[in-house]
């Protein structure tokens, strides 16, 4: 018998873990204003779930940016990286429970082992004060961690999964000569 003869499973707490990350920037908006601060454009900022190299492929096909299927500002994330946490493990013995009112109904599960999961958040934008407005509506709710509560399990109490920001770094990825304008 070996160590992974057990019944099948799986409860989509990586998924849920994507989904949630991409939530939290989904309500982002910029404004454009015009010499005299009047607003002249509204947009949301779309975001999903894709390597920053698919969006630079799509702007290699179409420098222009006249393809529907991309427009800028745009956001996207993806996970770089995921690591085992041993400071955060938990007796191998110990159960969750499930919160069912019934004794007999109520179900258990091992606690899921402690990894951290590593997301990159790539904004692109035409505009450098588009970025900036973006950047400015992140940066408040980092403390440096935001820290959603999620039902990882069906059943079971939720876990208070803080997202931590790292770091933050520019790149200014501008083509043409020099003497053109921006």
């Amino acid at each position: 018998m070996g160590i992974f003869d057990t019944s099948y499973f799986y409860n989509e707490t990586t998924r849920k873990l994507v989904a949630v990350f991409g939530t939290i920037f989904n309500n982002i908006s910029i404004e454009r204003v015009n010499n005299d601060g009047d607003a002249t454009q509204k947009m949301q900022v779309p975001i999903n779930y894709a390597p920053m190299q698919k969006l630079l492929a799509k702007l290699e096909q179409d420098p222009s940016l006249d393809a529907p299927a991309i427009t800028l500002p745009r956001m996207s994330f993806e996970i770089t990286n995921m690591t085992y946490d041993p400071e955060r493990k938990l007796g191998s013995t110990q159960y969750l429970y499930s919160t069912g009112s019934n004794a007999d109904a109520r179900g258990t599960s091992f606690y899921p082992s402690p990894y951290d999961i590593e997301f990159e958040l790539n904004v692109m934008t035409k505009y450098s004060e588009d970025g900036m407005k973006i950047l400015e509506q992140i940066l408040p709710f980092f403390k440096p961690e935001v820290t959603p509560s999620v039902e990882l399990m069906e059943g079971m109490d939720p876990f208070d999964i803080p997202i931590i920001l790292n770091s933050i770094s520019k790149e200014d990825t501008y083509e043409g000569t020099f003497e053109e304008r921006r």
